[in-house]
């Protein structure tokens, strides 16, 4: 397990700097110093990994890179947090822990972010009434989430290994990460960090309504109009073809890409992935949908469930399997 934690984290992020590593069971439940660390006598394999890895995993936050655990603990034990998820789900690869380990952290947020309790990750450690959410399980969710749906994995990791090589064995602040994950990425992202460090903003992405074309009106004498189409709300009883106007609307204060599931009346199915610049005019986007010889008959955001989107009860429309 050491052997693999350490091979893992050098591999992805930087080089293991020491000449030697020693994990000890005991005296104390999980604790990391430099090349030593100390675990508790798990009963299973899979929570045994998880503290040994994630003891190692500060050797890189904050051994290596030194931020300041005490005022910002995001960037030690939230950084930490999150290489361990995919050090968790590369050694247990093809079981069911590695298959929910995404899932957990995304749970966690669900049953820990109670509106009017959460609070900022900026605020200092000792104000937090939930230091293991806001220290650990929110900052490794808000880090999974920019490398798989915001950056990409190929150019989240490529700053990430940067912002680790440039503030190695140096005292980064979260400005210094800010600008490093910035230039890296050629991404302006201070709606990120300003959504999920600086407030508690919530996601709740809807599916606003279903326009289709409807009758055209009447003039003066009678004779229909060739202006600008009327729409009419289609009610998602029926398929509907041609040209169809999906209105999304962004009902909470974070905003974040949006990725919509398109169900069609023959079985088939396709994605559109709409970036987050779909937000920056307004809460409201409308977008017309060409179907073709298609009949479209459901709808559905965030199909994947990755999103920590606080009402699922407006992601979809018509009949979604």
């Amino acid at each position: 397990m050491a052997e693999h934690s350490i091979r893992f984290f050098s591999e992805q992020w930087f080089p293991y700097p020491y000449p030697q590593a020693t994990t000890v069971e005991g005296p104390v439940a999980g604790m990391e110093y430099p090349m030593l660390t100390f675990v508790p006598a798990e009963t299973t394999r899979e929570n045994l990994y998880w503290v040994l890895m994630h003891e190692f995993g500060h050797e890189w936050y904050p051994m290596i890179v030194g931020s300041d655990e005490r005022r910002f603990p995001w960037m030690d034990e939230g950084f930490n947090t999150f290489i361990n998820l995919y050090a968790f789900a590369d050694y247990f690869r093809g079981t069911p822990p590695a298959d929910t380990i995404f899932t957990t952290i995304l749970n966690a947020y669900f049953t820990t972010a109670v509106a009017g309790q959460e609070q900022p990750l900026i605020n200092a450690p000792s104000e937090v009434r939930s230091l293991y959410f806001t220290a650990y399980q929110k900052p490794a969710l808000m880090l999974k989430l920019l490398r798989e749906e915001v950056l990409g994995p190929e150019a989240f990791d490529r700053a990430f290994r940067e912002y680790t090589r440039r503030w190695a064995f140096r005292h980064p602040q979260p400005a210094d990460f800010f600008r490093t994950m910035d230039n890296l990425t050629g991404r302006n992202l201070d709606w990120f960090w300003r959504g999920w460090i600086y407030t508690t903003a919530r996601l709740d992405q809807a599916i606003d309504s279903v326009l289709v074309p409807g009758a055209p009106t009447a003039g003066r004498a009678g004779a229909q109009q060739a202006a600008a189409p009327t729409y009419r709300r289609a009610d998602g009883a029926q398929p509907v073809g041609g040209q169809v106007r999906v209105v999304l609307m962004n009902r909470r204060e974070m905003v974040m890409p949006a990725e919509l599931k398109l169900y069609y009346e023959d079985g088939s199915n396709e994605v559109r992935k709409l970036p987050v610049e779909i937000w920056l005019l307004g809460s409201r986007h409308s977008m017309t949908l060409e179907t073709g010889a298609k009949r479209l008959v459901g709808l559905e955001l965030d199909p994947r469930r990755v999103m920590p989107d606080v009402e699922r009860r407006n992601d979809r429309w018509g009949r979604v399997p």
